[in-house]
């Protein structure tokens, strides 16, 4: 846990971190209790559940269930440890550059682009995957030629281009963001997406 800009914290900071440790150590207690399993300790996002495609969201919580097998639609689906989160780090993984980070992104609108017209973007992840596909045929019914998905996982990417959807695989600018403070799969997409 200890990293050059942990050196830098506070008393005050390294007593936050300190409770937090303390009140997971608490959370895994009452889980173990309650007779759960214990929590993954890194964020996990899914497109398969089992045999099937995941259900919008599904892919973040399948571990935040009760012993009844029912969904808790606001609890932590991993456990969170505020010592190794706070040790990571705190600036974005890649800057918005067009010609370098999202060169690609950049080049595939340029194909797509009609002689002076615009370029939609969408930007969605697994769960957004029929919304995404949705936009997209309503963009084209509309008139506009020049409209594509940044897709924010390979899956998506693959399956949008199966159903003939123009679509940039942003995977891999979305992985990079786990080496940041922002792991949550979903504090990821947003900020990937600005």
């Amino acid at each position: 846990m200890i990293t050059a800009e942990s050196e830098t914290w506070s008393p005050a900071k390294w007593r936050e971190i300190d409770r937090a440790t303390r009140a997971e150590e608490e959370a895994r207690q009452a889980r173990a209790r309650r007779g759960l399993p214990p929590l993954p300790v890194t964020p996990t996002h899914t497109v398969r559940c089992g045999s099937r495609d995941c259900r919008p969201g599904e892919g973040n919580l399948k571990h935040a269930m009760d012993k009844h097998g029912k969904f808790k639609q606001w609890e932590q689906p991993y456990e969170h440890r505020e010592g190794f989160v706070q040790s990571r780090l705190r600036s974005p993984p890649h800057r918005p550059r067009p010609n370098v980070e999202y060169a690609g992104l950049v080049a595939l609108a340029a194909r797509l682009a009609p002689r002076g017209g615009p370029v939609l973007l969408a930007a969605a992840d697994w769960d957004y995957r029929e919304l995404a596909l949705n936009w997209y045929l309503h963009a084209r019914r509309l008139g506009y030629r020049g409209a594509l998905v940044l897709s924010m996982e390979r899956a998506l990417h693959e399956l949008l281009l199966r159903r003939g959807v123009p679509s940039f695989d942003g995977g891999a600018l979305l992985a990079a963001w786990n080496r940041t403070c922002l792991q949550r799969h979903i504090q990821a997409v947003r900020m990937e997406r600005h």
